[in-house]
């Protein structure tokens, strides 16, 4: 599993799986930073692989700090996060290795061609498949089991299929066929599925939260918010799961090369380290449309009026595709959510807390957009969380669940409006 001594890992980009992946660039670690070198012909094509940092240039390129355990921020976003390295760290135990003594370019080569997004390294020690059939009851039991610290014959199927995962849920990368049968293969969804992700519970969930989650994303989009589609799969007791089409698989067999908000401007997802000022700077930096801007400054007020303060760094992402065009990525993993100590961890104006609209108009201002299209936003945005106690009974959310979110909502909108 741990790569030769001085060994530079490879770095690829895979956009279409019938074609060899298009070198880009080599890595090392000297003492406790990564140095990049890009290769001639990502130096030619002169595409931002980094939107913002670490231009396609002769020479090599030091990682800026040590905060993405020594890697370069869009690097870093490939490698498991929270419940994808729980149980990678439990796969590697039944091999016998420990997670502690790999490195960050031995981890880079754990995940080899099945991270996000259209990223892969070479040499791969990405442990042989033994995922075999597919039982979505077994594999949610599992994933409880492996939450909760308990052995699973199972998690070498969750490594498998959790790829380079991140947040806290147990979440599965699966394939869809036009019927809707469920498939999985080596690393990718098999030939002709869309690849989809299935989110299991984790055990400080409600009972409910596939069908929360899938009633916030039917609000979302209804307040104006791209988000790819989705659907609740019956499980055979207890509540369906929620599960969403991958946005960095556009069809299948192509990908996206896909960075997170924390990767393109290094700033750690586990603090409230920067704010929405940011992402939309961050957003214009990157994508330099004003459509994005607009739909940034959208998730941002929806973010607010729906209580969903788990907006982290790693909560918004963009999209390359295979010419270097950079989008904003479609909005995910939406739920009610109290925050770190109760506060958004992106604040707004400073404000973290409880943003008013005055918040929200100063900053929109500060990014171009009138205070008339400010307004219809805030108002389209509020008649969509409006909704909630009719999405939320379409998609099964218990009845004590409508209850509690239709009065966190109640209790923001009052704080933010103050009129």
């Amino acid at each position: 599993m741990r790569l030769a001594p001085g060994a530079p890992l490879a770095v690829a980009l895979a956009f279409d799986e019938a074609r060899p992946p298009e070198p880009v660039a080599r890595l090392a670690m000297a003492g406790r930073l990564a140095q990049l070198e890009w290769s001639a012909p990502a130096i030619a094509a002169a595409r931002r692989i980094s939107p913002i940092h670490y231009p396609p240039e002769p020479g090599l390129h030091a990682a800026r700090g040590a905060d993405f355990e020594g890697l370069h921020g869009f690097l870093a976003d490939s490698l498991p996060d929270s419940w994808g390295q729980l149980v990678m760290r439990r796969r590697l135990a039944g091999l016998g290795v420990r997670m502690e003594d790999l490195g960050p370019l031995d981890r880079l080569a754990l995940v080899g061609a099945r991270g996000r997004g259209a990223l892969t390294f070479q040499p791969a020690t990405t442990p042989p498949d033994d995922a075999g059939g597919l039982d979505l009851d077994a594999l949610a039991a599992a994933s409880m089991a492996v939450l909760v610290g308990e052995d699973s014959g199972l998690a070498g199927v969750l490594a498998d299929l959790g790829g380079a995962s991140g947040g806290a849920r147990p979440k599965l990368h699966v394939g869809f066929d036009s019927s809707g049968a469920v498939s999985v293969s080596d690393g990718e969804a098999a030939a002709g599925h869309e690849a989809w992700i299935v989110k299991f519970r984790a055990p400080a969930d409600p009972i409910d939260i596939g069908p929360i989650e899938a009633a916030y994303a039917d609000m979302a989009r209804a307040a104006g918010l791209e988000m790819s589609p989705h659907r609740l799969i019956p499980a055979r007791r207890g509540a369906p799961w929620f599960a969403a089409r991958r946005f960095d698989r556009p069809r299948p067999g192509l990908r996206l090369h896909m960075v997170s908000l924390a990767g393109a401007v290094e700033a750690p997802a586990n603090a409230p380290t920067i704010g929405y000022d940011m992402f939309l700077r961050a957003t214009l930096a990157i994508t330099r449309r004003a459509d994005d801007i607009a739909a940034a400054f959208r998730r941002m007020v929806f973010n607010v009026l729906a209580r969903n303060r788990d907006d982290h760094t790693r909560q918004h992402a963009y999209l390359m595709d295979p010419v270097g065009d950079w989008r904003l990525a479609p909005a995910y993993d939406l739920t009610p959510s109290a925050g770190p100590g109760g506060e958004h961890y992106l604040d707004i104006e400073g404000e973290g807390r409880n943003p008013t609209r005055a918040h929200v108009v100063a900053l929109g201002r500060r990014h171009g957009l009138s205070e008339p299209a400010i307004e219809a936003v805030i108002e389209q945005v509020r008649a969509a969380v409006a909704r909630w106690p009719v999405l939320a009974a379409a998609a099964g959310v218990a009845r004590g669940s409508r209850r509690s979110v239709t009065e966190a909502h109640a209790a923001v909108w009052e704080r933010f409006d103050g009129r």
